[in-house]
């Protein structure tokens, strides 16, 4: 097995040297004083394994694991560290095992024992990916892409076939990272505007940790469930390229590029406006989602009522009807809505109904908002039940 160690102590670089080559089983490639240096061999040299220590200037071993495991993730990385605090933090991160300073032989022992565990592991995996994914791809390429679900609560599911597995997230703030990156996805967020979003609340080496933390998880899911994205890193920034991750708020968009309701494009619409099933990750309450929810808000409502609007005109009252009740309950005190489903109550010969909805509306506004209704939707109520 081949290595590298990455320490900026002259020291504790040697003695770790010395004990691999004591114990004989992995053969340290190199050694370097800056995680910068490790990084340049890397991109062009193979190894198995990298010992990495974790308090290093200019870049430390956290931010160097990043590079690491973009550069070639499986790498398996040990983490070396002189705080024990840092252990557990490590480990939950991209490591195969950590290591305490002064590194004993017998600790390290240990952790050898499990690196060639691992590799050992290796060729058996390798080959029964290569017996299954090829079949797996053939039979399931078309139905088998991933799906994300953004209206109302986030949520990622294996596939787009119905009873698909959903991601359990391990914490709520690497869902909300996830959330983050893809709201501003295939854009460059910095470090710094992470950690202001998401962990302003904690110290900065807390919300560091958090935020690599997060990341892993984050990179694990793409990994697991065969996601073609990636989470970038490059000069203190994140990027998420969702790959063939089909979200639906991606799929309302889409959607909203028509001109006009037709009978060419009625029916894909009338599906666009099931996508809505809430605001835009309405139960999660992120400060940062609420000017895109006010937007996908504004264009679900006037697609219900162009949807609406072209029901009534094609006889279809009853559609129609449906749909606005149902808007309605979302937007109780919106005049536009009032005066279309009066226009639909009209063009169905319902008086009554007519009657009825403006006595409602104007009950309600007048009881929770303290005002009449709008001229506008009060001359519409008289030039319509004059008739």
């Amino acid at each position: 097995m081949r290595a590298i160690v990455i320490d900026d102590e002259k020291p504790a670089q040697l003695h770790l040297e010395r004990l691999l080559l004591s114990d004989g089983r992995i053969t340290p490639v190199q050694c370097f004083l800056t995680a910068r240096d490790g990084l340049d061999f890397l991109e062009k040299e193979r190894v198995d394994v990298v010992f990495l220590d974790i308090g290093m200037p200019e870049m430390n071993g956290l931010e160097a694991a990043e590079y690491i495991q973009q550069l070639d993730n499986n790498i398996r990385i040990i983490f070396v560290t002189a705080y024990a605090d840092h252990a557990v933090e490590a480990f939950e991160l991209h490591a195969l095992d950590y290591v305490l300073k002064p590194v004993s032989s017998a600790r390290l022992r240990k952790t050898i024992d499990r690196i060639a565990s691992w590799m050992s592991a290796m060729p058996e995996i390798a080959v029964t990916s290569e017996v299954q994914e090829p079949g797996a791809e053939a039979a399931q390429s078309d139905v088998e892409l991933p799906g994300l679900l953004t209206f109302k609560h986030l949520d990622i599911y294996r596939s787009l076939g119905p009873e698909a597995a959903k991601h359990k997230w391990r914490t709520t703030k690497s869902q909300e990272l996830f959330a983050f990156l893809f709201h501003h996805r295939g854009e460059w967020v910095s470090k710094e505007i992470l950690l202001d979003k998401l962990w302003a609340d904690v110290t900065l080496e807390k919300g560091l940790t958090h935020l690599h933390t997060s990341v892993y998880q984050i990179r694990k899911l793409l990994k697991e469930w065969s996601m073609t994205g990636k989470l970038e890193y490059n000069m203190n920034r994140y990027r998420l390229l969702p790959g063939n991750l089909v979200s639906d708020v991606e799929q309302f968009e889409l959607g909203m590029g028509y001109a006009e309701v037709t009978s060419d494009n009625v029916e894909e619409l009338r599906e666009i406006v099931l996508l809505y099933r809430g605001d835009y990750l309405e139960e999660h309450d992120y400060q940062w989602s609420q000017a895109k929810a006010r937007e996908l808000r504004r264009k679900y409502i006037r697609l219900v009522l162009d949807l609406a609007d072209w029901n009534m005109k094609h006889e279809r009252g009853k559609d129609a009807i449906e749909q606005l009740l149902e808007l309605q309950e979302r937007e109780p005190y919106a005049e536009d809505i009032c005066r279309l489903m009066m226009k639909v109550y009209a063009s169905m010969g319902d008086g009554q109904a007519i009657l009825k909805l403006y006595s409602s509306f104007a009950r309600t506004l007048l009881e929770e908002l303290g005002h009449q209704p709008e001229p506008e939707t009060s001359r519409l109520f008289h030039e319509l039940t004059a008739k």
